[in-house]
């Protein structure tokens, strides 16, 4: 009897969630073949690009979501019947911690996948 859960663990783990499965390992090869110098610069320039180039997206686009409910929700607060440069500001600050998170969760992706590789094979 064996399931397509069970197909996807290696051999040395057929029930363990802990070890990897093999889809983990495939992802972590894939991942540590990338640049994590490409990945930041184009997640700076072209975040959808690099959402392409990384072939993931889930985090980035929760993180887009958390930024423009966060800018939403400072909007709010901090509008006084017409947008002022306090607003805008406010506005702009937000927007550039949400494009270093980005950034960071990219670089960090590719980053940590050339380590559990790296520590795989040794």
């Amino acid at each position: 009897m064996t399931t397509e859960f069970n197909q996807n663990q290696t051999p040395n783990s057929p029930w363990n969630p802990f070890l990897p499965t093999k889809r983990d390992i495939s992802r972590t090869e894939e991942l540590a073949q990338k640049s994590p110098i490409v990945a930041g610069v184009l997640t700076f320039f072209l975040p959808l690009a690099a959402m392409i180039y990384l072939n993931r997206g889930v985090n980035n686009l929760k993180i887009f979501g958390y930024v423009f409910v966060t800018a939403f929700i400072v909007g709010i607060v901090s509008y006084e019947g017409k947008a002022s440069r306090k607003t805008e500001g406010i506005g702009n600050l937000v927007g550039l911690c949400g494009q270093v998170a980005i950034i960071t969760e990219n670089v960090k992706a590719v980053t940590l996948a050339r380590k559990r590789l790296a520590s795989q094979q040794s």
